[in-house]
């Protein structure tokens, strides 16, 4: 009885200390240095972000009414970015940092584990396209549907490896540009698709939209890391249009020629960057 009493004794000594450690940890932490480093990290890559950030009344930081912007405008809006570590984890001796956001009425979890086997847990839904400003700023065109997204990656000796799966319900979009060429204006798209991570390089493979008279796939590697906005881009993507399709938007077929590997079918080479996408 005698021990059972030390033990629970020693128990609630460590708890109190574990728990004063994470407040004066919190109450110390430097969001003036959080935000300088972010601020140089998003400079590199011609971005910045505002407001700055400020803490939650649980441990963890946020932003409210968040904008990140290029130079040439905003490319994402949140209504609230909120960071902060998972503390039931850490008493296991894993450290996994949970970002919860909210677009316009959709709503992003991401679970990061710094260390581990498992690395991330990712899970988005009711994404409106039309309140990501990224598509009119870069791509200058009007865009609508809703981006659904959900997978996991697990760590292993060969680095991060698993699938994400994507499906935007009820696409459409017109006045796409990339550098000096258009895509064909489409709607009422279904579509679906996956980025596949393989020891920590990512790929799409092939996200495919099919509406009316077209079908389209997109696939290639995607940018990664730190300066993930402004490495380069190396994908293509395939438009097979029906006869009345091509003939409604026979201009923007016409500019798209040279890229026709044979009858209906164009294969579109997309370089340059995120931030600056390119038909070349």
């Amino acid at each position: 009885m005698k021990n059972s009493a030390l033990f629970l004794r020693g128990g609630g000594i460590l708890a109190s200390v574990f728990f004063l450690f994470l407040l004066f940890g919190y109450i110390l932490f430097p969001t003036a240095k959080i935000d300088t480093l972010l601020t140089a990290v998003l400079l590199r890559q011609g971005l910045s972000i505002a407001p700055t950030v400020h803490k939650t009344l649980l441990p963890g930081l946020a932003w409210d009414n968040l904008l990140l912007s290029s130079e040439h405008g905003g490319v994402l809006r949140c209504g609230r970015l909120q960071v902060r570590a998972l503390l039931l984890p850490l008493l296991a001796g894993r450290v996994v940092v949970s970002s919860d956001a909210t677009i316009g009425k959709g709503k992003i979890n991401i679970k990061y584990g710094l260390n581990g086997k498992a690395a991330l847990d990712l899970e988005a839904d009711g994404i409106a396209l039309s309140e990501v400003p990224f598509f009119k700023t870069v791509l200058g065109a009007t865009m609508a549907g809703s981006l659904w997204s959900q997978g996991v990656l697990q760590r292993s000796a060969n680095g991060i490896s698993g699938d994400l799966k994507l499906e935007v319900k009820q696409l459409e979009y017109s006045g796409v540009k990339l550098g000096a060429f258009s895509l064909p204006d489409a709607s009422n798209l279904k579509t679906q698709g996956m980025v596949r991570v393989t020891a920590g390089k990512a790929r799409l493979e092939s996200f495919t939209l099919e509406g009316d008279g077209l079908y389209m796939r997109l696939s290639g590697e995607i940018p990664t890391g730190a300066d993930a906005a402004v490495s380069p881009l190396n994908m293509s993507l395939e438009i097979m249009p029906k006869p009345e399709f091509l003939e409604k938007q026979k201009l923007v077929f016409m500019l798209l020629a040279k890229f026709m590997m044979s009858p209906g079918v164009y294969k579109v080479p997309i370089r340059g960057t995120l931030l600056k996408p390119e038909i070349i």
